[in-house]
């Protein structure tokens, strides 16, 4: 009779602890830690988003602020070739006036205001980084003025664009009846960038030397330097002994043929 009590309490005592693993098994887990990592990661999405709008509207504002405006930039220009137009025609219009005592004074004031303009459409493309066939136009128009200043003025633009074969013709052309020095100094820094134009460079050159003014002669025979190389070193070499020896031009030569020999051996 004992032994069938025993095994009876046992027996309840099993169902109690079985009853109790149930109930503490459907009961729901609750993590707050969980929770509080949640809502401090659905923080950081939120602040991120708002940067990273915050940046995206920078963006776009420095895009809008760096993109030209394209109308105000073309009217701009148009002002400015409206008004080489006008200086072109200055004596007519009344920019330049003509002074019987000295009749160059015109030519001077109008040379000052197209170099003037000039510079001012050069900065206007250049700040705008604007290099377009218009521009190159009116470069080469300029490269061929007989006014020493324009012409140096628009060759200084030349350098500033993509290279022009046109116009590099144009200006090469054009050196053959120079006058001016320093013309044809800045010139041959230009021209240097024109493999293309080789021949007829060199050949301009050349008849510079043989024909050319007194001090542009002087001017290439000085700077040849940079011009000579294996291919054409003999050439000049003929050039400088076909030349009066005593002349100052022949002189200016043959230094810088040697110094090229010196320098390349």
């Amino acid at each position: 009779m004992a032994k069938q009590l025993i095994i009876a309490i046992v027996f309840v005592l099993a169902a109690v602890l079985a009853n109790r693993l149930l109930i503490s098994s459907d009961t729901p887990q609750i993590k707050p830690s969980n929770t509080h990592e949640a809502h401090i990661e659905d923080d950081n999405k939120q602040q991120s988003q708002v940067l990273s709008k915050t940046n995206d509207d920078e963006q776009t504002l420095k895009g809008i602020t760096a993109k030209p405006n394209n109308a105000e930039f073309y009217q701009q220009r148009d002002k400015l070739l409206v008004k080489l137009e006008q200086i072109e025609n200055c004596e007519t219009n009344g920019l330049c006036q003509y002074n019987e005592n000295d009749p160059k004074q015109s030519m001077f004031e109008q040379e000052a205001m197209l170099v003037d303009t000039l510079k001012q459409l050069q900065a206007h493309h250049e700040k705008e980084q604007v290099f377009d066939q218009a521009l190159a136009n009116i470069t080469g128009k300029y490269l061929v003025s007989p006014l020493g200043r324009v012409q140096m003025q628009a060759i200084e633009m030349m350098a500033s664009q993509p290279v022009n074969q046109a116009n590099a013709d144009s200006l090469i052309t054009s050196l053959v009846e120079s006058y001016d020095p320093k013309v044809m100094m800045k010139a041959m820094a230009v021209l240097a960038d024109y493999p293309q134009q080789r021949e007829r460079y060199e050949a301009m050159l050349i008849q510079t030397l043989q024909t050319g003014s007194f001090y542009v002669a002087r001017t290439v025979a000085k700077e040849i330097g940079a011009v000579l190389n294996a291919q054409n070193i003999a050439k000049f070499e003929q050039v400088a002994a076909a030349l009066p020896s005593k002349t100052a031009k022949a002189k200016l030569l043959n230094a810088s043929i040697e110094e090229y020999k010196n320098t390349n051996q």
